[in-house]
């Protein structure tokens, strides 16, 4: 039996177990009597609670936030790390959540749902961080947890979160194009079980970019590198730049040398290049370090092994095609994360709700 009831400008239609809210025709909502059951990889099961986290003001593009949830509290982050919202109801999450995660769902005010990626998750800690690509015109994030049968979803991959991913397990490299050297897999990684390698020592600059194309104003690059026989100046190196033949031509590069113990960016300008320092760190061969790079307009400001070494200001580029590195002699890349820095979206504070 379906029967519906007028509110207002909406209308709520039950239909056996399933509750919908309309307003002038388009669906807002549906609800399941006992559980939710509609997103991917249920197994059968249903989802007992969501983390909702209201909007407040309705973003026009999309971007990507960061939500950290510990023991106490759950939090929202932009790409800069700036918190946009908490709230201490992290202990109902840690009480229902699987303790392998695989029943996380991240879906909007439709119950559409969206890219995400679980980058850590540590149930015995409850220490969680996931990167959820919002789209425009979101009017909600919610996070669903509290089925116990479900598998992993397939919405959880950081290549369809972020603007590029790369972190080598699957141990192909058939989208990296570059122009010398000799690039292959390496069991020696900073985390998981392979890394990016140029084995031989080169005798000059040689470039790599991912073949996905990006168009990003302002973003933020982190990577892991190292240089494992101490060869050359260059420990590693990050470039974001316009390409041509296979080679950086016009764009930023950053990098860590250990012989001149700094931290340096290089503005690549029609095959010349400016150096310009940007802190004091001295770093030693054969050791793998972690780099930050956030570009908003003309800012520049670096990170490495999560030490903030300072901060530029070089406006020569605003715009971007391609990520890639610099090989210079014998090193390794792994972790390579490239997101959009924007920051569109307003929250109100994050709440525990039932489905």
């Amino acid at each position: 039996m379906v029967e519906a009831i007028k509110i207002g400008n909406k209308t709520l239609v039950m239909d056996g177990k399933i509750l919908s809210l309309f307003r002038k025709g388009s669906l807002l909502r549906q609800m399941y009597y006992g559980g939710y059951e509609d997103f991917d990889n249920a197994n059968g099961g249903v989802w007992k609670k969501y983390i909702n986290i209201p909007i407040k003001t309705v973003p026009l593009e999309y971007a990507q936030y960061i939500i950290e949830i510990d023991d106490t509290n759950v939090s929202v982050y932009n790409a800069e790390g700036t918190l946009k919202a908490q709230s201490s109801i992290a202990s109902e999450f840690w009480s229902l959540v699987r303790s392998d995660g695989n029943d996380i769902r991240v879906f909007d005010h439709l119950f559409n749902q969206l890219w995400f990626w679980v980058e850590k998750f540590d149930y015995t800690n409850q220490v969680a961080k996931i990167f959820v690509r919002l789209p425009e015109n979101s009017e909600e994030l919610n996070i669903a947890f509290g089925n116990e049968k479900a598998f992993e979803s397939s919405y959880n991959s950081a290549e369809n979160t972020l603007e590029v991913f790369d972190d080598f397990e699957d141990a192909d490299i058939s989208d990296w194009e570059w122009s010398g050297g000799n690039l292959q897999i390496s069991t020696d990684a900073y985390q998981g079980n392979y890394s990016l390698d140029q084995t031989v020592e080169a005798l000059g600059n040689y470039h790599a970019r991912k073949l996905k194309q990006v168009d990003l104003t302002d973003f933020v690059f982190e990577m892991a590198g190292k240089n494992y026989e101490g060869a050359g100046s260059i420990t590693w190196a990050m470039v974001f730049s316009d390409w041509a033949d296979g080679q950086a031509v016009d764009g930023y590069t950053w990098y860590i040398s250990p012989s001149i113990d700094k931290v340096r960016m290089t503005v690549e300008t029609d095959g010349s290049h400016t150096d310009i320092d940007i802190g004091s760190y001295t770093s030693e061969y054969n050791t793998w370090y972690y780099g930050k790079w956030i570009k908003k307009g003309s800012s520049h400001k670096f990170w490495v092994n999560g030490s903030f070494i300072g901060e530029v200001t070089e406006s020569t580029y605003t715009r971007f095609s391609y990520v890639g590195l610099q090989l210079y002699r014998q090193c390794r890349y792994d972790i390579i994360k490239v997101y959009k820095l924007a920051d569109p979206a307003t929250f109100d504070t994050p709440k525990i709700l039932e489905f």
